[in-house]
Order: structure tokens, then sequence, then C-alpha cells
């Protein structure tokens, strides 16, 4: 996959140089604007995040193809629509703020994700996306959800972590109906079902909770 992932980046300086540049800008914006020490994403978040959104996170370079060749096949033989993006992709989605439904939008994303790690170390890509993510109804990003949901970064339960995580798949109107709490919480038991599935990975115990700083990530572009 990291084969693949490599060839895809090379492709993506060629063709999206320009495309590349700025969303590096908005990248480094956007960290400036929600990176605060306080509010730092415990490791926990980004384990539950990894076990339900992209747990072959550390054996990819941005792009998940098997992933991609099982949306493919599923959608040929079975006509269903799945998702297949990975922690990358999707910061790439919320940094240059496209969500349209068109294959073009795809593979850029695709592309682009494969470029993040030149700019913020791989094990980092986590905690990022759970600083700059979208939880719902004034909730833009990890410590807006926080206060809003009147918890303390540091004192999460594996639950509230769950929970808080759920809510990027699922996020908070501003008036939740019964049937959006139900859909949070099983999300949140079932992150927690994955997370006791994949957390003897050798790759949590390596896990680096440090969050790339605006000036550092300046410096590197």
């Amino acid at each position: 996959m990291r084969i693949f992932s490599r060839l895809l980046s090379f492709l993506a300086i060629w063709l999206l140089y320009d495309e590349w540049c700025v969303l590096q800008r908005k990248l480094v914006k956007f960290i400036s604007v929600h990176k605060d020490g306080f509010y730092d994403p415990p490791v926990l978040a980004q384990q539950l995040l990894i076990s339900g959104e992209d747990h072959r996170f550390f054996r990819h370079g941005g792009v998940d193809l098997i992933a991609v060749c099982r949306v493919i096949w599923r959608y040929i033989t079975l006509g269903r629509r799945e998702g297949a993006s990975t922690i990358e992709m999707q910061i790439v989605r919320v940094v240059s703020g496209r969500f349209e439904s068109a294959i073009g939008r795809k593979l850029r994303e695709m592309a682009l994700a494969t470029l993040l790690t030149r700019v913020i170390p791989k094990k980092q890509l986590p905690a990022v996306y759970l600083l700059i993510g979208y939880y719902g109804w004034r909730m833009n990003g990890f410590k807006e959800a926080c206060q809003r949901l009147g918890v303390a970064a540091d004192s999460l339960t594996p639950m509230g972590s769950a929970r808080l995580v759920a809510r990027l798949k699922y996020p908070q109107p501003r008036r939740t109906k019964p049937i959006r709490r139900d859909q949070i919480n099983i999300r949140g038991e079932h992150l927690l079902r994955l997370y006791v599935r994949y957390r003897l990975n050798k790759d949590y115990l390596e896990f680096n909770n440090s969050i790339l700083t605006a000036h550092a990530a300046h410096e590197t572009v």
C-alpha cells in the first residue's frame, strides 16, 4: 500500500502542486486557530479514532488501497455506496472545505492525502484531525466540542472519549433528537469494542501525543 501511495504522491506534486501549496498554508492556519495545550486530544481518543475510522492507519501512506478495492467491489456487485476515507483524506477534506460528491474531488483528496506526512509526522495526524474536525453545531474543533459538552480533555472517561469521537461521524445538531443521541451512543459503544480488538497493536504502544505547533508547521512549510 505504501508503494501505491508513493506513486500517487509523485503524481500529486506534478499535477496538483499549486493546490498542495494552498492546502499547506490552510493547514498551518487551521492548526494555529485550534491549537490549545489545555485541549490537546488525549491518546485514547486518538486510538478510538484509528480503531473506528482507519484501523490500517500505520500500514498505508495516506490511501488505504484495500478499503478502496472493497468499496469498488461492493458498489459493482451490490450497488452499495461506502466510504474508504483515511484520516489523511479526512484532514484534506476539512482543511480544503470541499465536500461535493464528485469522483474528481475524491481523486484529488486521495492524491493530496499522500503528501500530508511531508508537513506533519504520521503519528501526529490523528491528533490533528481530532483538533480541527467538525463535531456538530458550534463544535468546530476539539476545544469547542469539549466546551459545549462541558467536559475537560484530561478527564474524559473512555465512554466520554468514544462519544466525542462518534460525533465526527454523527455531528450533533443544535437541537439533538433522540435518534441522533442513539446514533452517537451506539457508535461510541462500537468504537470501544473496536478499540479492545485493536489495542494490542504494537503501534498503539509507540503513540506520540504531541501535536505540531503552528510555528513548527510554518517552518516545515
